[in-house]
């Protein structure tokens, strides 16, 4: 049987395509480093492999030479923040080509990555979070241009915010201040506009697009969020309304960072052809967010 790779799965959004893919009965391999985290894949269900792959990448083609791997879905990725621009380019550029590399080797078929706002061409000459979209632009371009040896499809995320994410999560961090009810939230003024889906959603997008890969054009891009952005400010006074907190939210106590992208959606039309559509709205959404949390 045939098998997905998937990368970055102890991530967030790794981890919960992971426990996807394996109650829908595929067959995955994760891919971590020795240095992973496994604490969100811990519970998973045992029906999937670990393959640790080396600090120098030495060892990925034993990888594709011991697995048939039909599909590689990639969620890892290195933002940059305090590292040098060379870890971000060995994450971002280097391994997935590597991937690509011995993938073809071993007749790889398809790649499913994934991508963010940020990279939006009508975004470009801002400078937020520069060396990460560079490198996930040169990466894009790399994968479109094997267009004619795998399918090569691109997911680009909106917003995703969801339970247990990371605790530097904007989201994430306000939930649980909000939870804690400290005496003041400190943001900006919160008027930039975002597109937030959750995680369920985002999830499920992955699966509509690996479930339709067959008839998926051989290059392809996604826009996956819920078609439409509100203001950060609304989001976080719906968070404050839904938690009942007692905390003090002070708009405009910190700058904005240069370069923000003021405004940002996307456009679900080629996912809705597919019968992909968001479940939730955002007050549902956080509500769920919210229960699991507290649990």
């Amino acid at each position: 049987m045939n098998k997905i790779l998937l990368t970055g799965a102890t991530g967030f959004l790794g981890s919960k395509i992971l426990i996807r893919l394996v109650d829908s009965g595929y067959n995955v391999i994760a891919l971590v480093r020795k240095e992973s985290n496994l604490s969100r894949i811990q519970d998973v269900n045992s029906s999937f492999e670990l393959f640790y792959v080396d600090e120098k990448l030495n060892n990925l083609n034993e990888l594709f030479e011991k697995h048939n791997i039909d599909t590689i879905i990639h969620t890892a990725t290195e933002y940059g923040r305090n590292l040098k621009a060379s870890d971000v380019l060995m994450t971002n550029i280097i391994f997935p080509i590597r991937l690509i590399e011995n993938g073809l080797e071993h007749g790889l078929k398809s790649f499913i990555n994934s991508d963010t706002f940020f990279g939006k061409s009508e975004f470009s000459d801002l400078s937020y979070l520069n060396e990460y979209t560079n490198s996930k632009k040169y990466f894009l371009n790399y994968l479109f241009s094997k267009r004619k040896e795998i399918k090569a499809v691109n997911l680009r995320l909106e917003h995703i915010f969801g339970e247990f994410d990371s605790e530097n999560k904007f989201v994430t961090e306000v939930l649980h201040k909000l939870l804690k009810s400290e005496n003041e939230i400190l943001l900006t003024d919160g008027t930039q506009k975002r597109d937030f889906v959750y995680i369920e959603d985002v999830v499920n997008a992955y699966l509509k697009v690996l479930n339709n890969i067959d008839s998926i054009a051989s290059v392809t891009e996604f826009e996956v969020g819920r078609g439409e952005s509100v203001a950060v400010r609304q989001f976080v006074e719906l968070m404050a309304e839904l938690t009942k907190s007692k905390s003090k939210l002070v708009f405009g106590a910190i700058s904005s960072r240069k370069g923000e992208i003021q405004d940002s959606k996307a456009n679900i039309g080629p996912l809705s052809k597919l019968g992909w559509k968001p479940n939730y709205n955002l007050r549902t959404a956080i509500a769920k967010m919210i229960e699991l949390e507290l649990r």
